[in-house]
């Protein structure tokens, strides 16, 4: 998609996000988009909004009443600048692997376990519970550091 914009001279914009993974038990650097279906494009939308409307891929303009919504390039230089600095990774919700944690709700609550690694685009953390030996996907926010 965005190759085919840029075919017709507009700017585009896909941020990436580099973090570390679990690949098949191998740690592994993966790639993927920080806006997952998302990207951004500079144009005009009186010149080229049926350009991009229906260009490959364009499933649809983000706006209100077929109108695009513009975003400050405020924003899109602060991504950028952070990028380039190498600011922007994944997070982890501060945990680092082998940190003993409690987990401070849910049905695990109360049980003493280590931190593993952040899962499934970083809005989960895998942990292994220590009383059951069992590796669990949680939400950090249920996890406080011992």
């Amino acid at each position: 998609m965005a190759c085919r914009l840029q075919e017709h001279g507009l700017e585009v914009f896909n941020p990436k996000l580099t973090e570390r993974k679990t690949v098949r038990r191998k740690a592994k650097e993966v790639t993927s988009a920080l806006f997952p279906n998302y990207l951004f494009a500079k144009f005009d939308p009186t010149m080229c909004h049926r350009l991009v409307k229906y260009a490959a891929g364009v499933r649809k303009i983000v706006g209100f009443d077929d109108s695009p919504t513009p975003v400050d390039q405020s924003i899109i230089d602060s991504i950028e600048n952070r990028i380039e600095s190498g600011e922007l990774e994944a997070s982890t919700a501060g945990f680092v692997p082998g940190e003993e944690v409690e987990v401070r709700g849910g049905p695990f609550y109360g049980l003493g376990a280590v931190f593993l690694a952040g899962a499934s685009g970083m809005e989960r953390v895998s942990i292994l519970l220590k009383e059951i030996d069992a590796r669990v996907v949680i939400d950090p926010a249920l996890l406080h550091r011992i």
